[in-house]
C-alpha cells in the first residue's frame, strides 16, 4: 500500500455544507497499486465522493474510516512541543504516584513494626526480662526511621501535587492551542492500475461548514466606499489551509415539489340589506417592502430564497480552520459617488438621519445582509443591507444628524355634513425644526397620509393650507417636505390633510 500526499485546493461553501476538492499526483509501480489518502473529515458524505484519475485506470475508490493506531511512546513523531511537554508531565506524574505509594507502604510497614516492638516490650516486662537500654535504643531508631519517611512521603506529595498543577496548566494550554487528537480518522482509499505518475482529483461533500455575506459601508465625503466579506464557518475536523475559496448561494439538499392543487370555487350572491346601506372600512397599517431602491419583489432574494443560484470567489487564496469560529474573507470592494439628504421621519423620530444613495458598481449582486457604518468620526452603527442587482441603487443611513432635530405636534378637526351626513376628518401638522449648527442645512421631513382603496372614502392633500407644500406625495402614501434653515436658525412647517367619508362608510 502507497500514501500520497493531495491537499485541499478547491472548496465551495453552500448555505448548510461545503464540497472539498482536492488534487494532487501519486507514482505508481505497474501492476494494480493501492493508493491511501489520510487526513479527510470523518463526517464527508460516502455518496457525495467523485474521483477522476489521469495517467491511470481508476478500478475501485471509497472512503474509509479507522481506528488510529497508537504510535510507540505515546506521541506520534509531529507532535509539538506543548504535546510533548504535557506527555512528559504526565510521566512525571505517574514516577511520583510511584514514589508516594512506595513511601506509604514503607511508613504503614514502619507503624506495624513498632506495633510488633511495643508489644514485645509489654511481654517481656510481664515475664520479668526488663532491657530497658535495648528497648531504647530500638524505639530511637525507629522514630528516627519513621521521621525520615513522614518527611520523605511530604515532600513526595507536595512535588506530585506540583506536578498535577502543572500538568492540569498544560493541558488547559494544549486544549486552547490545538484540537484534541481523535481516536478515529477517516481515508480516501483508492485502487489504481498503471504505471508512472498519475493526477488524482477527488471532490466529496462535508457538513458543518456555513457562510454568510456582511458589508462594511464607509462615508468619504459624497462618495460610499463598499467592502463586502464573506464570513465562514466550519467544524468538519480538516483545515483549509491556502485554498480556492467559492460561495455559493444554492441548496442541494432542498428538494423542488409542485404547489398542491386544491378547489376554489366562486360563487355570486345578492348583497343583504345591510350591506347596501352600509360600507365596512378599516385602517390598516402595510409594510412597504422593495428589492433595492426601486421596488421588486416583495420578498428579500437571499441565501434561502429558492431563486438563482450565485457563485462568489475569493480574490485570494484564503485559510479557514476548523475551529467553528467565524473567519471574514474579503469579496469585492468598490465606490461610488452618492446622493446625499437629510431626512427625517417625524411621525416615528424627532431625529434627523442622514440617508445616503448609491449606484452599485460593482458588476456583482448585494445579498441581504448586515452592513457596518462607518463615518469621519468612525463606527455608527449597525444596518440591514437589502439584495441589490449590479446597476441597482442602494439606499443607507448613516446615523443621525447632530445638531438638528424636529418636534411635531397634530391637530385634529372633525365635522359632518348635516344634509349628506358626509364626515370630514382634517389633520394638520406643525412641525417645527431647528438647526443648532454653524452652516446652513437642508433637510427632508417625511409624512404620510392614508391610501383609500375604496371610492367612498376619499383623501386629499390640502396643499393651500401646506406651508411649505409637500414637493412629491408618493402612491403609498409619503408626503416629501423639503426645508432650507439658515444657520442657527428655527423654521416652522405646516402639513395638512383631509379624509371624507360618506354617510354610510362604518369604522372610521
Amino acid at each position: 500500500m502507497a500514501t500520497a500526499n493531495i491537499p485541499v485546493t478547491r472548496v465551495v461553501v453552500m448555505e448548510d455544507r461545503a464540497q472539498v476538492e482536492r488534487k494532487g499526483s501519486v507514482t505508481l509501480d505497474a501492476g494494480l497499486t493501492r493508493v491511501e489518502v489520510s487526513g479527510l473529515p470523518l463526517v464527508a458524505v460516502d455518496r457525495s465522493l467523485k474521483v477522476e484519475v489521469q495517467g491511470a485506470t481508476l478500478i475501485d475508490a471509497k472512503l474509509v474510516r479507522r481506528w488510529r493506531e497508537k504510535p510507540t511512546g505515546g506521541l506520534p513523531a509531529d507532535a509539538s512541543d506543548l504535546r510533548r511537554r504535557v506527555e512528559a508531565l504526565r510521566l512525571e506524574i505517574e514516577k511520583a504516584s510511584d514514589e508516594v505509594s512506595r513511601l506509604e507502604a514503607r511508613a504503614e510497614l514502619l507503624g506495624a513494626t513498632r506495633g510488633d516492638l511495643l508489644r514485645g516490650i509489654s511481654e517481656g516486662a510481664g515475664a520479668g526480662k526488663s532491657e530497658p537500654p535495648k528497648w531504647t535504643d530500638q524505639l530511637e531508631l525507629l522514630s528516627k526511621r519513621q521521621a525520615e519517611v513522614d518527611e520523605a512521603l511530604r515532600r513526595a506529595r507536595r512535588e506530585a501535587t506540583r506536578l498535577q498543577r502543572r500538568h492540569a496548566e498544560a493541558e488547559g494550554a494544549l486544549s486552547t492551542a490545538e484540537e484534541k487528537e481523535r481516536d478515529l480518522e477517516g481515508a480516501l482509499a483508492l485502487t489504481l492500475e498503471g504505471q508512472g505518475t498519475a493526477t488524482v482529483r477527488a471532490s466529496y461533500l462535508v457538513p458543518c461548514a456555513v457562510w454568510r455575506p456582511a458589508y462594511r459601508a464607509s462615508l468619504k465625503g459624497d462618495a460610499v466606499l463598499l467592502e463586502a466579506e464573506a464570513v465562514v464557518w466550519q467544524r468538519t475536523g480538516e483545515a483549509w489551509k491556502d485554498v480556492q475559496l467559492q460561495l455559493s448561494t444554492a441548496r442541494p439538499t432542498l428538494g423542488t415539489t409542485p404547489p398542491a392543487l386544491v378547489e376554489d370555487r366562486l360563487a355570486l350572491r345578492a348583497k343583504q340589506e345591510v350591506e347596501r346601506r352600509v360600507v365596512d372600512v378599516a385602517i390598516r397599517e402595510e409594510v412597504i417592502q422593495s428589492a433595492g431602491e426601486t421596488g421588486g419583489e416583495a420578498e428579500l432574494p437571499g441565501l434561502d430564497d429558492g431563486g438563482e443560484a450565485r457563485l462568489l470567489s475569493a480574490p485570494g487564496a484564503a485559510t479557514i480552520p476548523s475551529d467553528g469560529q467565524p473567519h471574514r474573507v474579503p469579496l469585492f470592494h468598490f465606490e461610488a459617488k452618492a446622493l446625499l439628504e437629510r431626512v427625517c421621519p417625524s411621525e416615528l423620530s424627532g431625529l434627523v438621519t442622514v440617508l445616503s444613495r448609491f449606484p452599485n458598481t460593482s458588476g456583482q449582486v448585494l445579498l441581504a445582509g448586515p452592513v457596518d457604518l462607518i463615518r469621519q468620526a468612525g463606527f455608527v452603527g449597525r444596518a440591514q443591507l437589502k439584495f441589490a442587482a449590479p446597476g441597482e441603487t442602494v439606499k443607507l443611513a448613516f446615523g443621525s444628524e447632530d445638531g438638528v432635530s424636529v418636534v411635531r405636534e397634530v391637530h385634529d378637526k372633525v365635522e359632518e355634513a348635516r344634509l349628506t351626513g358626509r364626515r370630514t376628518t382634517t389633520k394638520k401638522v406643525r412641525l417645527h425644526v431647528s438647526n443648532a449648527r454653524p452652516e446652513p442645512a437642508k433637510l427632508v421631513i417625511e409624512e404620510r397620509v392614508p391610501v383609500s382603496e375604496v371610492k367612498e372614502v376619499e383623501v386629499q392633500v390640502l396643499t393651500k393650507e401646506c406651508s411649505p407644500a409637500p414637493s412629491a406625495v408618493t402612491k403609498d402614501g409619503i408626503a416629501r417636505i423639503e426645508l432650507e434653515l439658515p444657520p442657527n436658525g428655527t423654521k416652522t412647517a405646516v402639513f395638512a390633510w383631509e379624509l371624507s367619508a360618506a354617510a354610510k362608510v362604518a369604522g372610521i
